[in-house]
């Protein structure tokens, strides 16, 4: 098995990690900084319209399937940023 075999055998996740670990560090900051303040307003936003941490729980337990399949689209967003900054 080759290098690109190994690669296209790996979960989102798994190579989201892989970027992790060998990414720039500037381009890792620069993600995750921005990927933080989205997050942040996402929660404010979801508490301005009432929802709170319980809503988000009872959101997760029963949506488990769909929150697995954004996850691996996270994975793969993420990961291209930071590839991105460092080209």
């Amino acid at each position: 098995m080759d290098l690109l075999d190994a690669m296209l055998n790996k979960s989102p996740k798994e190579k989201f990690l892989e970027i992790i670990q060998n990414g720039n560090l500037g381009a890792l900051e620069k993600t995750f900084e921005n990927f933080f303040a989205e997050y942040i307003a996402m929660v404010e936003l979801l508490e301005k319209q009432g929802l709170n941490e319980n809503d988000l729980k009872n959101f997760i337990l029963e949506n488990g399937e769909f929150i697995t399949q954004r996850q691996n689209d996270i994975y793969i967003e993420l990961g291209a940023k930071i590839l991105g900054h460092e080209g």
